[in-house]
C-alpha cells in the first residue's frame, strides 16, 4: 500500500517535505487516493481520508482545515507566493514535487507510482502465498516464513508467547498496556512504536486470545509495501499457528490415550483392577466387567513401525471389546487385553500375524483380571514358541497357579514371613513397595523400571528393601524364589485364624498338588535338557560355571535354555525372574535339585520326623538364627542396621524424598523441620547443586571418574545414576565411614555395565588410606582426571586445619584436570536458622557441626581454579530458574557452592 514515505524515499523520489507549523514528517501516512483539485479543494462533501491532493501553488489552502483534515496530505505544485513560505495546514503535511509540471502532470506522475505500489503488492502477496503454503506442506511451523520475512525485510521478525512479558524486546516496553490489549483480544492491532533505535510493529497472531504476539523491529522506519506486508505474515501467521495447535492437540490427544491404556496396563500388572478400570472404562466400554479375558502379545517385525502396526491390530479389533497397549517393557511388542466371552483371541489375530512372516503372536488361555500379569506372562511366554510355528500364532493355555494349589498353612507361613513389613510401613508405603517388587520378580529391574516409569536402579532397591526388611539375602536364588512364594501367596485370602504356620519354604511346597504341578511343568522335557536346567540351578544361574560341569560351550547352553524355555512355557532369562522361581520350584517338588536350593539362607526342618519333631540340618545346628525370637534381634544377626533408634544419613535420605528411611527417622526429620523449617530446603538444593554439578563435569568437561567422599545414602538419582546418564563409561567410588551407610549402600548401589560403581568404607580425613584402598585403585585411574566430590561433608570437619589439609592431601594426589566440587552450610545468611540447625543436629546424633563463612569457604578452595560462577548460594550454582524464582529462597538455603579446577 502507497505511503508518503514511498513517495518522498523512493527511487527516484517523486515529492519531498515542505511542511510548517504542526504537520509532522510521517513517512507512514497512507494514500488510497490521488486526487487533482483547483485553489478552491475538493468538492464539498468529497471524502479526504487517505487522499493525497494535489492542487496550485496560488491557492491560500484554508479549506484544508475546513474539510479535509484527515487528509494524508497536500502537493503544491508550482513556485509559491512568498519564495519559500509554505501555507500552514495544521496537522495535514504539505509537499512539493520534485517533477516538472503543473497538478495534472503530478498528479498522473503520482498516479503511475500508485499503481506501481499495487503491482507490487500483488506480486508480494503472490510470494507470501506461496510461502506459507510451503511452510504449511511442511508442517513446521510460521517458523520459515518467520526467517524468510526477516531476511526479505532486514528486521527481526518473531512470535512471542503474550502473556510472557518478560520475551517481549524492550523497544516495545512503552507500549505494554496497549499490547496487553491486544493479548487479551480488545484490540486488533497493529501497534507501532519506536525507540532504542528500533522501528517496531506488533500484530496479534493466534486463534483466540490469550493472543501470542507478532513483534517485527528494525532499525529504519517500515514503508508501505513493507506494512502491507507485515499484515499479510500477520495473517500467514496466525493460519500456520492455527495448524500447529490442531496438529499439537491431535498429538496431545493421542498420547493422552496412549498414556491411559499404558496406566490400565500397569494398574493390572500390579493387581490393582479398580484403579485399571477407571482408566479402561472410556477407552473399551465394559471390558472391565468381563468375567473372564485373555491376553495376547504380538511382536512385530524388525523394520516395521510399532504405530502402524498398532493401526491395523485396532482395525482387525474394531468390533470386539478389547484394548491395545504399546507395551512399556519392550519396544518391538504389542499387548492386547480381550473380553474372554468373545471369540477366542487367536482367530482375529491370524490375519495381523500372517501379515508379515516375521511378526508373532503369543496368546494365554482365559482368567480373571485380578490374574492379568500372570496371564501376560503367559503370552509373553508364548510368542518365542509363535516364531517357530507355521501362521505365527501360538496359544498357552497356561497352569493352574502352584500358590492356588497349596494348603493354607502356607499363607500363614507367608504372612508370617511378610510380617515385618507392617513395622515403620504405612499401609501406601508397604503397597507401594510390594507394587514395585511384584513388577520388579515379574519383569526383572528393567522391564519393571519401563513399566512403572521408574529407574532400573529404584527397582533394584526397592527389592533390596524387601528382602532387607524381611531378613533374606537377595543374592540367593533361594529367597529371592522364597520371596516370590510368599507375596504370591499373601495376595489370596488369608487363612482361617489359628491355622499353624508351615516351618519353612520346603515344608510349603512339601503338598502333592505341588508335585504334581511341577512334573507337569517339566512332563515335556528330554533327560538332556532336565539335567541341565537341574545343575545351571544348582550353581545359582551361573553359565559359566554349568557350561563348565556340562562339557557345553556358553552358546550351546544358551540355546538348550531357550529350547527348554519353549516347552516348559518358561522364559529362562534373567530378566524375568519370577519363570526361574517358577522352575526352581519344579525341579525341586519333582526331586531334580537338593533342597538347600530352595531354603536359601533359611535354617529350616527338613521333613517332620516320625515323633512329630522337626529334623535339623547339619549346618542349622547351633545357628543363632533358629532362638532369634524377635524381628529386631534376627535383622541384628543379619548385620542390618537398627531401624528403632534415628539415624542421620536416614533423616537426611527422607528429606530428599527417599526410601531408605524409617518410622524413627521421619520422627527425628519432622521434629527438626518445626525447629529450623529451612533444613529440608537446604538438604534438597545440596543434592541439586551436587547433581548439576556432576551432570556439568561429565556432560560437559568429559570427567568420566568420580570420587564421593562422605557419600551417605545413595538416595535417588545418585551421583553415579547422573554420570553414567551423560556417560555410561563413567567410574564412580563412593567413601563413607558410617556403618549404617554401609550397610545400605551395599545393597542400593548398582551401575552401568560399561562402567563401575564402588563403595569404600573409610574415614574420608584420611586421604593417603582413600587414595590407596583396593576400592580406588581397581576402580579409578589416578593419572586420569578425576571428580572429587564434598558435598555437605566439610561442616562435619570442625577444625579448620584438618578441613584443609584433608583437602590438599587429595587434590595434591590428583591429576592436573580434576576437579574439586564442595558445598558447606554458613550462618551468613540468617545466623540464628543455622544456630537453630546445629543445635538440633547435636541433640540427634551428639556430634558438632561447623557452618563457615564465605572467607572461610574461599580460604579451602584457595589455589585452585574457580568455575563460573564461583562460590555462590548452592541453588544458583548454573540454575535454569528465574532470578525472582531464586531470590525467594536465598534466606533458606544456607548453603555456598562451588566447583574448582585443580591445576
Amino acid at each position: 500500500m502507497l505511503t508518503l514515505g514511498h513517495l518522498t524515499a523512493g527511487s527516484p523520489p517523486l515529492l519531498r517535505w515542505a511542511s510548517t507549523g504542526d504537520a509532522p514528517d510521517d513517512p507512514g501516512r497512507l494514500v488510497e487516493r490521488i486526487m487533482r483539485c483547483g485553489p478552491d479543494g475538493p468538492p464539498i462533501g468529497e471524502r479526504t481520508e487517505r487522499v493525497l491532493l494535489v492542487t496550485s501553488a496560488d491557492s491560500d489552502l484554508e479549506w484544508v482545515r475546513l474539510r479535509a483534515e484527515d487528509a494524508s496530505g497536500v502537493v503544491l505544485c508550482g513556485e509559491t507566493g512568498d519564495g519559500d513560505e509554505v501555507p500552514d495546514c495544521g496537522l495535514v503535511p504539505v509537499l512539493t514535487p520534485l517533477i516538472p509540471g503543473g497538478p495534472v502532470r503530478v498528479a498522473e506522475a503520482l498516479m503511475g507510482a500508485q499503481v506501481a505500489a499495487l503491482q507490487a503488492e500483488v506480486q508480494q502477496v503472490e510470494t507470501y502465498t506461496n510461502v506459507a503454503a510451503h511452510a504449511m506442506a511442511e508442517g513446521g511451523g510460521p517458523e520459515g516464513v518467520l526467517e524468510w520475512v526477516s531476511r526479505e525485510s532486514h528486521a527481526e521478525v518473531r512470535v512471542v508467547d503474550g502473556y510472557r512479558e518478560q520475551d517481549w524486546p524492550p523497544e516495545v516496553s512503552r507500549h505494554t498496556a496497549l499490547l496487553r490489549e491486544l493479548v487479551r483480544g480488545r484490540e486488533v492491532g497493529p501497534v507501532r512504536g519506536a525507540a532504542q533505535g528500533r522501528y517496531v510493529e506488533v500484530w496479534p497472531v493466534g486463534i483466540g486470545p490469550p493472543h501470542r504476539l507478532l513483534v517485527a523491529s528494525r532499525d529504519k522506519p517500515w514503508g508501505g509495501r513493507s506494512r502491507f506486508g507485515l499484515e499479510q505474515v500477520a495473517v500467514m501467521v496466525a493460519g500456520l499457528l492455527r495448524e500447529e495447535d490442531v496438529t499439537e492437540r491431535e498429538r496431545r490427544l493421542h498420547s493422552a490415550v496412549q498414556a491411559a491404556r499404558t496406566s490400565a496396563f500397569q494398574y493390572l500388572m500390579v493387581g490393582d483392577v479398580t484403579s485399571a478400570g477407571r482408566a479402561v472404562e472410556p477407552l473399551a466400554p465394559g471390558l472391565m466387567a468381563a468375567g473372564v479375558v485373555q491376553v495376547a502379545v504380538l511382536e512385530k517385525a524388525a523394520e516395521e513401525d510399532r504405530e502402524e502396526v498398532a493401526a491395523e491390530v485396532e482395525e482387525a479389533l474394531q468390533w470386539g471389546r478389547a484394548l491395545t497397549v504399546l507395551c512399556p517393557v519392550d519396544d518391538a511388542q504389542l499387548i492386547i487385553i480381550w473380553d474372554g466371552a468373545q471369540a477366542p483371541v487367536q482367530t482375529v489375530l491370524e490375519p495381523v500375524a500372517e501379515a508379515d512372516p516375521d511378526r508373532a503372536v503369543g496368546v494365554s488361555g482365559r482368567g480373571p483380571l485380578e490374574h492379568a500379569a500372570r496371564l501376560y506372562g503367559a503370552a509373553a511366554v508364548s510368542v518365542e514358541a509363535a516364531l517357530r510355528t507355521p501362521g505365527g500364532v501360538a496359544v498357552h493355555d497356561g497352569r493352574p497357579p502352584l500358590a492356588e494349589l497349596l494348603d493354607t498353612s502356607a499363607r500363614a507361613w507367608a504372612r508370617e514371613l511378610l510380617a515385618p513389613l507392617e513395622q515403620n510401613l504405612a499401609d501406601a508405603e508397604r503397597r507401594r513397595l510390594l507394587e514395585v517388587c511384584s513388577a520388579g520378580i515379574q519383569m526383572g529391574s528393567q522391564g519393571a523400571g519401563r513399566l512403572l516409569g521408574l529407574h532400573r536402579d529404584t527397582v533394584l532397591s526397592r527389592m533390596g528393601e524387601l528382602t532387607g526388611r524381611v531378613g533374606l539375602d537377595r543374592a540367593l536364588l533361594g529367597d529371592r524364589a522364597k520371596l516370590d512364594l510368599a507375596m504370591r501367596l499373601a495376595d489370596l485370602p488369608p487363612p482361617v485364624p489359628g491355622v499353624v504356620p508351615a516351618g519353612g519354604v520346603r515344608q510349603v511346597l512339601d503338598n502333592e498338588g505341588a508335585v504334581m504341578w511341577g512334573n507337569g511343568v517339566l512332563s515335556g522335557l528330554p533327560p538332556r535338557l532336565l539335567s541341565a536346567l537341574s545343575v545351571w540351578v544348582e550353581h545359582e544361574l551361573d553359565p559359566e560355571e554349568t557350561a563348565r560341569e556340562l562339557g557345553i560351550s556358553r552358546g550351546s547352553l544358551a540355546s538348550w535354555l531357550r529350547e527348554a524355555g519353549t516347552l516348559t512355557h518358561l522364559p529362562l532369562r534373567k530378566d524375568r525372574p519370577a519363570a526361574l522361581h517358577e522352575l526352581l520350584w519344579a525341579l525341586y517338588t519333582s526331586g531334580h535339585v537338593r533342597p538347600s536350593t530352595v531354603t536359601g539362607s533359611e535354617r529350616e526342618a527338613r521333613r517332620t520326623a516320625p515323633d512329630g519333631t522337626a529334623e535339623k540340618s547339619p549346618e542349622e545346628t547351633g545357628e543363632a538364627a533358629e532362638t532369634a525370637g524377635t524381628a529386631e534381634q534376627a535383622r541384628s544377626i543379619a548385620g542390618q542396621p537398627p531401624t528403632d533408634r534415628p539415624h542421620p544419613a536416614r533423616a537426611y535420605d527422607y528429606f530428599l524424598g527417599g526410601r531408605t528411611n524409617y518410622a524413627a527417622d521421619r520422627s527425628a526429620a519432622q521434629q527438626s523441620v518445626e525447629a529450623a523449617p529451612a533444613v529440608a530446603v537446604m538438604a534438597r538444593e545440596n543434592r541439586a547443586f551436587m547433581l548439576r554439578a556432576v551432570r556439568h563435569l561429565a556432560g560437559h568437561a568429559g570427567i568420566r571418574q568420580f570420587l564421593d567422599l562422605g557419600a551417605g545414602i545413595p538416595t535417588e538419582p545418585s551421583l553415579h545414576q547422573v554420570a553414567q546418564s551423560e556417560a555410561p563409561s563413567a567410574r564412580v567410588v563412593y567413601v563413607d565411614e558410617d556403618p549404617v551407610v554401609h550397610a545400605h549402600a551395599e545393597a542400593l548401589l548398582s551401575g552401568s555395565p560399561l562402567g563401575r560403581t564402588a563403595f569404600l568404607r573409610a574415614d574420608a580425613t584420611d586421604p593417603a588410606r582413600v587414595l590407596d584402598s583396593p576400592e580406588v585403585r581397581e576402580s579409578l585411574d589416578l593419572d586420569q582426571p578425576v571428580s572429587l566430590s564434598l558435598v555437605a561433608l566439610l561442616p562435619f570437619v570442625t577444625d579448620d586445619r584438618v578441613a584443609y589439609e584433608m583437602i590438599r592431601g587429595f587434590t595434591d594426589a590428583l591429576a592436573p584436570g580434576s576437579y574439586l566440587t564442595l558445598s558447606h552450610f554458613t550462618g551468613d545468611i540468617d545466623p540464628g536458622e543455622a544456630d537453630t540447625v546445629c543445635e538440633q543436629h547435636q541433640k540427634l546424633t551428639g556430634t558438632p557441626v561447623k557452618p563457615r563463612t564465605y572467607d572461610e569457604v574461599a580460604a579451602l578452595l584457595d589455589g585452585l581454579e574457580l568455575v563460573e560462577p564461583g562460590i555462590v548460594l548452592v541453588h544458583r550454582w548454573r540454575s535454569e530458574r528465574s532470578e525472582e524464582d531464586l531470590a525467594e529462597d536465598d534466606a533458606r538455603v544456607g548453603s555456598y557452592g562451588a566447583v574448582a579446577r585443580i591445576r
